[in-house]
């Protein structure tokens, strides 16, 4: 009985996050009477796969030393960064937009995203293996490729696949940093709803990326159930090349801090500060229930549902943004602020999800002795579960309302006209005339994972 509910839970946790976003866009591509031009579209996609091919094959690049530099909370934050803040503070270091522009855009999220799983996996490789190595007269290249390289492949791998599913999906930084010189699939389906009204179109590249995220969520279940095993405790040294990496990553964010202070307040400021109440009420709501649901699942869920839980995961914000729009018209439902809770809601689980997975991997023989002790489930919950995950899920919950407050890729097709939430009203204000409150706010939301991780740190010590 308890493993029906559970499948039963999980059909309806699929049906709500995959299979009803689906069929709505499906259901109206087969309606429209306008057909696909794939040669356009497969031009799109061949440019945007060639720019994040070369940007994530330079992100791997550099992802090493800095994992070697910079500890796994530092490296979060960098992650957290909302794309928006990047695309405004690279164009504020005076690059002109387009390709360069996104370029640094890209990489200031990318190096530290693929630095963080290369540094989870660099944790659970024997350390005795490379005492030996430099025992027997190994020089740091030759211990790389001989003891490191083979144990971090997996981690390689999946940071390729993640970064280049994102640059490929980009929309908020294409359309912001990009200036309309760069295009890629992720802006193409923004376009094809929002602009054009082409449900085919949109649901072909729809279609692409599902495929590709499909294998990608298998592999990310599969790298975090390995995080946790074979630790030795031994921190990886610190270079200086990584730390020269981290200053690249943080170029933009500080690029906004001289104009944000010195720019004089204007009407921007006015319209920016009327869309805050309702954004941190969306997100804050949306990230409660996704630290609860994501603790949940990390403690008691199967490892074979993390594929069905991560998927949302690996799948670019754009593609969940126009699902849920295309779906929630065919119902009637206008966007707002409620269509925006529910589109968040399933990657914010999928990360909450992720975290929590890799919190408790070694908490299962604590729960087997508890078990075995004679403790009942009321017990296990009130005396071991609930002391583990409320720490865990604060963090998470903060982590999920950062992401939220500066998502524009999602709330971009279901916050409405004219923007209902703050990072698409910045997004729409910095395309105008008045720019006097753009890098203000733009360092705003960067500084969010900041203001978040450092109330994580205060409830910790607590």
């Amino acid at each position: 009985m308890p493993r029906l509910h559970a499948s039963l839970w999980l059909a309806l946790w699929a049906t709500f996050a995959l299979a009803a976003p689906v069929v709505g866009i499906v259901l109206t591509a087969a309606e429209s009477g306008i057909p696909v031009q794939w040669p356009a579209l497969l031009a799109i996609a061949a440019d945007s796969l060639l720019l994040a091919a070369g940007l994530t094959a330079l992100a791997l690049a550099l992802a090493y030393p800095l994992a070697r530099a910079v500890t796994a909370p530092w490296l979060l934050l960098f992650v957290m960064v909302a794309p928006l803040a990047r695309a405004f503070g690279a164009l504020a270091l005076g690059l002109s937009p387009g390709t360069g522009a996104v370029a640094l855009a890209r990489l200031a999220g990318d190096v530290p995203l693929a630095a963080l799983l290369l540094r989870a996996r660099l944790r659970t490789r024997p350390r005795s293996w490379l005492d030996a190595a430099a025992d027997l007269g190994a020089g740091p290249w030759r211990r790389f490729l001989a003891v490191e390289w083979p144990h971090l492949r997996p981690a390689y791998l999946l940071a390729a696949v993640c970064i280049t599913l994102l640059a490929i999906g980009d929309a908020t930084l294409a359309a912001v940093a990009g200036g309309g010189k760069r295009y890629t699939l992720g802006l193409a389906l923004r376009e094809a709803v929002l602009l054009d009204a082409h449900p085919r179109r949109a649901a072909a590249i729809a279609a692409v990326f599902a495929a590709i995220a499909l294998p990608c969520a298998w592999a990310l279940a599969r790298g975090l159930r390995a995080v946790g095993r074979n630790r030795e405790g031994r921190e990886p040294p610190e270079r200086r090349a990584g730390l020269a990496i981290l200053a690249l990553c943080a170029a933009p964010l500080a690029a906004l801090v001289v104009p944000a202070v010195t720019w004089p307040l204007g009407q921007g400021d006015s319209l920016l500060l009327a869309q805050l109440p309702a954004t941190l009420a969306t997100a804050g709501a949306s990230a409660v229930l996704a630290a609860a649901l994501g603790c949940v699942t990390g403690l008691a869920a199967p490892a074979r549902w993390s594929p069905a839980l991560l998927l949302p995961l690996a799948l670019p914000p754009a593609v969940y943004g126009a699902a849920w729009l295309v779906t929630a018209q065919q119902l009637g439902w206008g966007p707002g602020a409620g269509l925006t809770l529910v589109t968040l809601l399933p990657g914010q689980v999928a990360i909450a999800h992720a975290g929590a997975t890799a919190a408790f991997a070694g908490a299962g023989p604590l729960a087997d002795a508890a078990r075995d002790l004679g403790a009942g489930p009321a017990a296990r919950a009130r005396w071991l579960w609930w002391p583990l995950a409320w720490p865990v899920g604060a963090a998470l919950a903060l982590v999920a309302f950062a992401q939220a407050v500066g998502d524009a890729g999602t709330a971009a097709f279901t916050s409405g006209p004219g923007g209902s939430t703050l990072a698409v009203g910045l997004e729409i204000l910095g395309r105008g005339a008045d720019l006097g409150a753009v890098p203000r706010w733009a360092l705003g939301l960067g500084l969010v994972p900041l203001l978040a991780a450092a109330l994580a740190a205060l409830l910790r010590r607590r």
